[in-house]
């Protein structure tokens, strides 16, 4: 458990290290861009996104579960993965700039944004050496250089905005982003570790990898689908300013979804290994993570629900005000958020990828359904209260669908307020014991 928190640190830092200061740098571009040229930019990058989850193959969570089974083979794991990555995410690029070319004749700005948006997606095929330290329970070896780099080109970024650069600088700018944080985790891997070559790469093993990873494949696209085609449906059937009005307050609801996230990657090694030992004790830590993410979960979705009037406006000025109410809506989509991320670890651990897959499923007619009823007649408002039926949907239905009926007895105690509370002063006790042993190992080094 040392480890896990160790490790969750680590993530949590990355993640906040990028999402705070992400946020602050890109309410300073929709302010310079405005909410057409950012709703045209969102849409790029929507359209990647979803295009793009099928370049994942499922590797953050088949890869992980392939480095800890089989740890003497992780040098072929690696090269494998990320060649799979890389060819996958050439085909998802050319089939994005297709789209764009038939749907959007003639115009060019759509074209740009997604031949740069659909780039950064292929160099996101060095996410694979995430898992690899993930595995090692050593993090920090690829986060410090990741956040030094994403912190660098916010710096840079915000230069752009000062000197007035146009959105075709910016895309440049964030291309050239993607490339430095590839090469730079490449080749920290390889001085750690051995050097990635193409002589590692099994095609026997990409066959299997493929074998066990196809729900998870299209149970990531149909995630990305429900999660990202508000965003197409409201450019179709609203405009490119309504979308970004949508974009700015679904970032700000979102950004909160680094939580749940981050201490899922932490916790999948470590589950995996402790059902080994102890079914009871896996089990009881995945009530007591449900039951803080409910909690936590319903915690931020009042704060945010009672402050959007103020946040938007400080944040993205006047002319993004019509975010407020839909980011008042949206932000309560982060419970079933919360508690899926933790129960989707569940049927990994367990194997149950085809209920994934079906909720997934659930979660798109639902979306993609009440989308198209609401928003013609109530625009973002309209896609925000269909994200939270979409999450909803997802949640419920992984539960009734787990025929153990280990999800319904899970869901029973998530709302005990005099359990959580227990949960609560563990964490927090084994909170101190972390800091301690760090704050000793320390201080031991210093007098060394």
């Amino acid at each position: 458990m040392h480890k896990v928190f160790e490790n969750s640190a680590w993530l949590m830092i990355d993640k906040v290290s990028k999402l705070f200061p992400g946020i602050l740098v890109m309410a300073v571009i929709a302010r310079h861009l405005g909410p057409e040229e950012f709703g045209i930019w969102s849409y790029a990058i929507a359209l990647t996104t979803i295009v793009g989850s099928m370049a994942l193959l499922g590797m953050d969570k088949i890869a992980v579960k392939e480095l800890v089974e089989h740890e003497q083979e992780q040098p072929a794991t690696v090269a494998t993965a990320i060649s799979m990555r890389v060819a996958a995410a050439l085909i998802c690029m050319a089939i994005s700039t297709g789209i764009v070319i038939l749907s959007r004749p003639q115009q060019d700005l759509y074209l740009y944004c997604t031949l740069f948006a659909a780039g950064s997606i292929v160099l996101q095929s060095a996410d694979v050496l995430d898992y690899f330290y993930q595995v090692k329970n050593d993090v920090k070896k690829v986060i410090i250089p990741k956040v030094s780099v994403f912190l660098f080109f916010c710096v840079v970024k915000m230069m752009v905005i000062v000197c007035s650069g146009t959105l075709i600088t910016l895309l440049w700018v964030t291309l050239l982003e993607s490339l430095v944080t590839f090469l730079v985790v490449i080749i920290v891997y390889s001085y750690h570790q051995v050097p990635l070559s193409v002589l590692n790469v099994q095609p026997y093993r990409a066959g299997r990898l493929l074998t066990q990873s196809w729900p998870l494949v299209f149970s990531s696209l149909l995630v990305m689908l429900f999660v990202k085609a508000d965003l197409l449906l409201l450019d179709m059937l609203g405009s490119a300013a309504q979308l970004g009005a949508y974009v700015v307050a679904a970032r700000i609801s979102e950004l909160w979804y680094a939580i749940p996230t981050v201490f899922a990657t932490a916790m999948l090694p470590t589950l995996m290994r402790q059902k080994q030992l102890s079914r009871e004790a896996y089990l009881a830590v995945l009530e007591k993570w449900l039951r803080l993410s409910f909690w936590s979960s319903l915690a931020i979705a009042v704060v945010v629900t009672l402050s959007a009037h103020i946040i938007i406006p400080l944040l993205y000025g006047a002319k993004y005000l019509s975010a407020s109410p839909i980011l008042m809506i949206h932000t309560w989509a982060g419970i079933p958020v919360f508690l899926s991320v933790a129960f989707v670890q569940y049927l990994i651990v367990e194997g149950k990828y085809k209920i994934y897959l079906y909720s997934n499923i659930s979660g798109l007619v639902v979306n993609v359904g009440l989308n198209l009823l609401l928003i013609p007649s109530m625009g973002g408002i309209g896609a925000a209260i269909a994200t939270v039926a979409a999450y909803t949907s997802v949640y419920a239905t992984m539960v009734v669908l787990d025929k153990s009926g280990q999800g319904w007895l899970l869901l029973g105690k998530v709302m005990a307020p005099a359990l959580v509370r227990n949960d609560l002063r563990q964490a927090y006790n084994r909170l101190k014991i972390f800091t301690g042993r760090r704050l000793y190992s320390e201080n031991i080094a210093t007098n060394d």
